[in-house]
């Protein structure tokens, strides 16, 4: 390509980089070049026709929370118009269970907004975790424990401890203690299954908060993050999907960037950032191309290519490095499966209610117990695969709410299930693996949904660890998280301390991505926060200091608006 000159210029062309660019342009006045190594830009909000033509899955993200994009609804009001719709499932979250010929619903609150619906379901397993469910959920939905919520994911760690943000913790603990979550020592030491089965007396819902808490990319024998799963169980009913796909998040972004003159580069591999005087002043291509940038450069790699090629080991202390090179990165790697179906499995619980079939994150267990999913994060760690009877899958089709998904009459159904890393096996091992595991899940399905058998299916996509080395920064294990959440490698340490607010060694070189806080979502938390600092920096525009855009209130409206939206969804279809 021919030399060019921008403003600021951002390396990948991901979730983070999307997002980032739309505050440089609208808030920080700048001109932005975004350049890609894939022939697309997007990232993670991939969706594709795979399992067959027509037949839409979602590669990668799938999962959106309420508040995954809240900044952006509020200072992109478009964005929502654009085609970042959000929806929900009649059932958020559950399981059925194979030994006990049973189940566990928890309903989204789109179909239960009080989460009374919930209550009852998770009677029949313990009235005592029914009534302090209902305990959770009205924490959950309290301004204090949303306030707090949104401080510690919409700021960069150097802004989590100011006066005011640990204020707010204060007034909301008497809440935690009078609902039964007091954070006390244990919990905050415990791992998810020790703080699970300690606030549950259920093994079934013990199993659905712990398995959601893996599916947040959480090895749940890990200790250190007992206070976050609270977090993961209120979590249950809000879990959404993006109408039409999650790549619509992408469409979006990129409608608004090209309205305001972003460009874009696509099958651009950079080589280098170019480093004069300590200060970064623009990019070098594979190509031998430079681009220059008068302000700024943006990085949205892993940590390793940040700190190894894009910056260079020369520019680097050595405990910068060392700490880079420890990064661990071997868990979360995903056996990812998309199905073409004739009809949508039939459960047999459906018999005892029939929205267990309409459910969102539904997990096949063999019985209720989350030691299976406990067994499953520990042979992971050794790279191996555990016995039949500890997979822990999750399934869901879309379709069933969403006709975008699939052809008229037709559906569309995936699954996320552990997995080893793939560098624990070779090209050809990977091969007999992917082939197996399909024969492995269609075995589990059909115990819980007879009708689940080969006939019903049309097209299968087949997509591991191995098959995830086709993205650069996951490399070389493949994980979707991009970083391990072990307690050492998140919040103000994640990726590193020294990374962690998003500057860099080099000066006016900033960077973000899934490896920075929150991190393993398809959310805006990585790039608003990213920004928050290039701002506070460069002296650009903040928009929450604007009146009206107060934080976090601005953010918790922005977030009980989604949720708005979701009743107002639900009352227009009765009316049908």
């Amino acid at each position: 390509m021919a030399d060019a000159t921008f403003d600021a210029v951002i390396v990948g062309g991901g979730t983070k980089a999307l997002f980032i660019a739309m505050y440089l342009m609208k808030y920080g006045g700048m001109s932005v070049g975004i350049f890609e190594r894939r022939h697309e830009i997007g990232g993670c909000l991939a969706t594709e026709e795979s399992a067959a033509p027509g037949f839409r899955g979602n590669t990668h993200a799938n999962i959106i929370l309420p508040w995954y994009f809240a900044p952006i609804y509020r200072d992109f009001p478009e964005f929502w118009e654009y085609g970042v719709q959000l929806d929900q499932h009649i059932c958020g979250s559950g399981a059925v269970f194979n030994k006990e010929q049973d189940y566990i619903a928890i309903y989204s609150e789109k179909h239960d907004p009080t989460q009374e619906r919930s209550a009852k379901e998770i009677a029949r397993w313990s009235e005592k975790d029914a009534e302090k469910w209902l305990k959770l959920w009205a924490l959950w939905q309290s301004d204090e424990m949303q306030r707090v919520q949104v401080d510690m994911l919409f700021n960069p760690a150097e802004f989590r401890i100011a006066p005011e943000v640990l204020n707010r913790q204060m007034e909301l603990y008497p809440k935690l203690v009078e609902a039964g979550f007091e954070p006390d020592a244990m919990v905050l030491a415990a791992s998810h299954m020790k703080a699970a089965r300690d606030s549950w007396e259920s093994k079934a819902l013990q199993y659905c908060v712990v398995r959601f808490a893996l599916s947040g990319a959480y090895d749940v024998n890990e200790p250190g993050v007992g206070a976050t799963t609270m977090g993961m169980a209120a979590s249950l009913p809000t879990l959404c999907f993006v109408r039409g796909g999650t790549h619509q998040v992408a469409h979006a972004a990129h409608q608004i960037l090209v309205q305001n003159g972003c460009k874009f580069f696509t099958h651009a591999e950079v080589d280098k950032a170019i480093i004069e005087d300590g200060t970064a002043t623009g990019i070098k291509l594979s190509d031998g191309s430079e681009v220059r940038a008068r302000k700024l450069v943006v990085s949205t790699l892993s940590p390793q290519q940040l700190c190894f090629d894009l910056i260079g080991r020369e520019h680097l202390d050595y405990k910068l490095a060392r700490r880079v090179e420890q990064l661990e990165n071997k868990f979360c790697c995903l056996m990812w499966y998309s199905f073409a179906l004739h009809e949508a499995p039939n459960y047999l619980a459906a018999s005892m209610n029939p929205d267990i079939n309409d459910t969102f994150w539904l997990g096949l267990a063999e019985d209720a117990d989350p030691w299976h999913v406990a067994v499953e994060c520990h042979y992971s760690r050794l790279g191996q695969w555990p016995p039949l009877e500890h997979y822990c899958p999750t399934v869901w089709t879309h379709s069933m709410v969403d006709p975008a998904y699939a052809p008229p009459g037709k559906h569309v159904a995936q699954n996320e299930q552990l997995a080893p890393p793939a560098s624990a096996h070779s090209e050809k091992e990977w091969l007999e693996i992917k082939r197996r595991y399909a024969e492995e899940l269609m075995g589990i399905w059909q115990k819980h949904a007879p009708n689940m058998d080969w006939g019903n299916i049309i097209g299968i996509d087949t997509n591991s660890p191995y098959d995830n080395l086709r993205m650069k920064n996951l490399a070389p294990n493949g994980s979707m998280a991009l970083l391990d959440r072990t307690a050492y490698q998140v919040e103000g340490a994640r990726p590193t301390p020294e990374l962690a607010n998003h500057r860099t060694p080099i000066k006016n070189l900033y960077a973000t991505g899934a490896a920075w806080h929150l991190g393993a979502n398809a959310g805006s938390t990585e790039a608003y926060n990213c920004y928050k600092i290039i701002a506070t920096d460069q002296g650009l525009d903040k928009p929450w200091e604007e009146p009206g855009k107060e934080e976090p209130d601005s953010l918790v409206n922005q977030i009980r608006e989604v949720e708005k939206k979701f009743q107002d969804m639900a009352s227009m279809s009765s009316q049908k």
